[in-house]
């Protein structure tokens, strides 16, 4: 006999809505018994909280994420917010979320025309190109597919995409490039003579801003430019996004490309997001929880009280390391070796920031993977032993679970490729701004060797730069709490075999390579224990700087100017608030000009390497140090607390301090410092002012060094006439700017010293070349682990007698690492 369901359904139709007892009814796989603790606490708080419009969801990689998004999801399409909506990073991912669907029991499709997405019976998976592009099926300007509800998962991988693709991208020799160049070639002649003619030299290490005055007055000519070439290759995707915002976006110039885009995302553009009744952004990353403000214009209040696990959550062993850290003796052509003889027995994985470092590695890599060969060489790794593969500037976006790398080495910090991002670092370098962004791409690629909560993985942290930034005090407050919690071990571990030679690292990694009970039982104690993170990092001056961009969309500059005068009021960092104050400017200049103008002088006193205004930039003539050279280095050395902070800080120093075209400016910058930390004056004429040299030391005495540095220049055969032309020009800035009772001496810094045919050096040119180069890097190391071993940094005798030793002083410095032009 047939039984009546109706009957036994009775009372029970109403749909649930509790995502844990919605696990429960589902048909699901055997391995799906119930939900973890972790995804039990994060259900649980979502649950109490669904109807914010913004939540983010922090779990560790491996806690479950995809199940918990898609329980989300079902919970809301059970009450009615249809349609459902997953947006993973790329199409790889899709296909994995849609598998993850199956084996729960959940409806999905990646189909956005099935009815069973419309009517809220299955939830769509689409990778994150298919919802934010100029061609979007959602809608662009207009609302074609609603959204009801949406879960964006690896969130910080998402973020990426969505700034690219509101982000117009050009070529030089481009109808748009051309015609943007010629149209503001003076006014970035205006801005510095020099940095034009690398533009046009599509020199990588070059990016200049076209200044937002030119930018608006031109508006006309650059939309009719725009307008024009809209269908073409460039612009089609993204042109539907900007084209209503084209006077509020940069224009930046660097290594024959352009690129065109606003300080803030008009996320709007995209209705079908903009009006979705529930958004959820799922990350393990996420150390800045502005930028959702920032892109997805998420409500600050909401997105700034991040649902998380309660402790550290569950995930698996790593032992995190800076070597460096442990005894800044070691070389990192130690390391390598030492890294190397471990991957003739377990698969090893080292990140490099650029095709650059590959070269470093190249003798003992088994492969090396870049965008192009990275799906077939990580599905190596998961079948078995290859060795050691280099990956190229990838910190996300791939898994590398139990075997498939069981050794990861981030070997330097992350570099960055959009113009925008480039230009940003350069001005920002040293702000906690920049720290935090280093530190979220660092921690995603720390990410990659630990899968799930049984898994394990050693993380060594490699580099000057790079153990540098960690050693700051601010920095460890960035981290998620589960690897907050493990660096903290880590560095309990350092300081227990601190200044041991590299033969004893090996058996302490080995406590993790073989999972040594006590080992795993401390590990998991430290992350079971560590202190709750309370609240989100949400710095409130972006917030307000994202209001005051939204205000501005609709011209009122009223209400744009407010709001950030507000931001550079509510900021303390001298270089961060001059940063500010030039956007203040920006939006003064569409109604007060000449307003905007002395705001820009003023923002400019605050950081040297923003925009020069209109009436250009005011030198300051540089002096010696009155105290003296040993004086003035014990007072730059006051910030080391102890020997092992100095020893840390030059090397991340001397890691700038090296020869590559992609490193140029960060060698100017470092050059400035090496002057300062010697005790010399020091100054950047070409950065601040936009004339003069790279770098001028005051040495005493009236004497001067006039710097030129072509670090980037490892290929030229000979010095070129452009680069003699600059240096020249150089000499001929210090005698208008400089009495005759001074003296310089003009240094090219360049791996050559013979002269083009063509070029007419100053007869007075010294040369430092690759063996110069070495001799001052190698004295300044000496210098440094002099003073530190000695504890003598404090002491301006120790300091002096340290300085003339290692030939670092006023009269032997140029000697030391110098020659005469030709010299072999």
């Amino acid at each position: 006999m047939a039984l009546d369901f109706g009957k036994l359904n009775a009372g029970t139709a109403l749909k649930q809505t509790d995502p844990r007892k919605i696990f429960t009814t589902l048909k699901r796989d055997g391995r799906f018994r119930r939900p973890l603790d972790e995804q039990s606490d994060v259900l649980d708080a979502w649950y109490a909280r669904r109807s914010a419009r913004d939540l983010t969801l922090k779990m560790n990689t491996g806690g479950g994420k995809t199940v918990v998004g898609l329980l989300c999801l079902q919970s809301s399409l059970n009450e009615n917010v249809k349609p459902a909506v997953y947006i993973t990073p790329d199409s790889f991912l899709v296909a994995q979320v849609l598998a993850e669907a199956d084996a729960l029991g959940i409806a999905a499709t990646d189909d956005e025309k099935d009815p069973d997405f419309i009517a809220g019976r299955a939830i769509l998976v689409a990778n994150v190109h298919k919802l934010f592009n100029g061609r979007s099926v959602f809608g662009v300007g207009e609302r074609k597919i609603p959204i009801g509800c949406i879960v964006i998962d690896d969130a910080h991988a998402c973020l990426g995409v969505v700034h690219d693709q509101f982000c117009i991208k050009s070529k030089a020799g481009s109808p748009v490039y051309d015609g943007l160049l010629a149209l503001f070639e003076e006014d970035l002649k205006v801005q510095s003579p020099s940095g034009l003619l690398d533009i046009k030299a599509e020199d990588f290490s070059v990016v200049m801003t076209v200044p937002y005055w030119a930018w608006q007055a031109h508006q006309d000519e650059v939309l009719r430019l725009l307008h024009a070439n809209r269908n073409s290759n460039e612009l089609e995707w993204n042109w539907p996004l900007l084209n209503d915002s084209i006077p509020l976006c940069t224009c930046i110039f660097g290594g024959g490309r352009l690129e065109i885009a606003p300080r803030f995302v008009p996320i709007d553009r995209i209705p079908s997001f903009d009006s979705a009744k529930r958004r959820i952004y799922m990350t393990a990353t996420l150390a800045d929880d502005t930028i959702l403000v920032n892109h997805f214009q998420a409500e600050a209040s909401e997105v700034g009280e991040p649902i998380r696990p309660k402790g550290g959550g569950d995930i698996g062993d790593r032992m995190i390391l800076a070597p460096q850290e442990i005894n800044p003796d070691y070389s990192v052509e130690q390391i390598r070796t030492l890294v190397s003889e471990i991957s003739e027995e377990l698969n090893v994985v080292v990140i490099v920031p650029s095709k650059q470092r590959v070269d470093f590695w190249k003798g003992v890599a088994d492969q090396v993977l870049d965008k192009d060969n990275i799906r077939d060489g990580v599905e190596r790794l998961k079948r078995g032993h290859v060795g050691l593969t280099v990956l190229i500037n990838k910190y996300d976006g791939i898994d590398l679970p139990g075997t498939a790398c069981e050794l990861l080495v981030i070997d330097g910090l992350p570099e960055v490729y959009g113009l925008g991002e480039r230009l940003e670092m350069l001005l920002l370098d040293g702000t906690k701004r920049q720290l935090v962004r280093q530190i979220q791409r660092v921690e995603q690629g720390m990410g990659r060797g630990v899968r799930s909560s049984d898994d394990h993985c050693v993380v060594l942290l490699l580099g000057g730069r790079l153990t540098q930034r960690l050693h700051q005090p601010d920095a460890e407050e960035m981290f998620s709490t589960a690897t907050r919690a493990q660096i903290a071990l880590g560095k309990e571990v350092a300081a227990q075999i601190r200044g041991k030679p590299i033969e004893e690292l090996k058996p302490i990694l080995d406590l993790c390579l073989r999972q040594d009970d006590d080992w795993v039982q401390a590990g998991r104690n430290a992350v079971v224990n560590a202190p709750p993170i309370n609240g989100g990092h949400l710095d409130g001056n972006q917030v307000k700087l994202r209001e005051a961009f939204d205000a501005a969309r609709i011209e009122r500059y009223d209400i744009a100017t407010a709001k950030t005068q507000d931001a550079v009021n509510g900021t303390a960092e001298v270089k961060f608030k001059g940063y500010l104050k030039q956007q203040l400017a920006e939006y003064t200049n569409f109604t007060n000009p000449a307003g905007a103008q002395a705001m820009q002088l003023a923002a400019l006193s605050h950081n040297s390497r923003l925009l020069k205004p209109i009436a250009g930039a005011t030198y300051t003539k540089l002096s010696a140090p009155v105290a003296g050279q040993a004086a003035a280095a014990v007072r730059f050395m006051d910030k080391f607390l102890e020997s092992n902070d100095l020893v840390i800080w030059v090397n991340g120093l001397l890691d700038d301090l090296d020869w590559g075209e992609e490193g140029s400016k960060r060698f100017e910058a470092a050059m400035a410092e090496l002057g300062a930390f010697l005790g010399f004056g020091s100054q950047r004429p070409e950065d601040q002012i936009g004339r003069g040299p790279d770098n001028l030391w005051a040495l005493g005495g009236l004497q001067y060094l006039v710097i030129e540095c072509k670090s980037g220049a490892v290929s030229a055969p000979k010095i070129s006439k452009g680069d003699t032309n600059q240096l020249n020009g150089s000499i001929v800035w210090f005698t208008e700017k400089y009495d005759k009772t001074c003296s310089m001496t003009p240094i090219m810094v360049h791996p050559k010293t013979i002269f083009e045919h063509a070029a007419s050096p100053h007869a007075d040119i010294r040369i430092v070349n690759g063996a110069g180069l070495k001799k001052l890097r190698d004295a300044v190391r000496a210098y440094s682990v002099s003073l530190a071993t000695t504890g003598g940094f404090n002491d301006a005798r120790a300091v002096e007698k340290q300085l003339q030793y290692h030939k670092l002083s006023v009269s032997m410095i140029v000697g030391l690492c110098t020659v005469a032009q030709g010299a072999k």
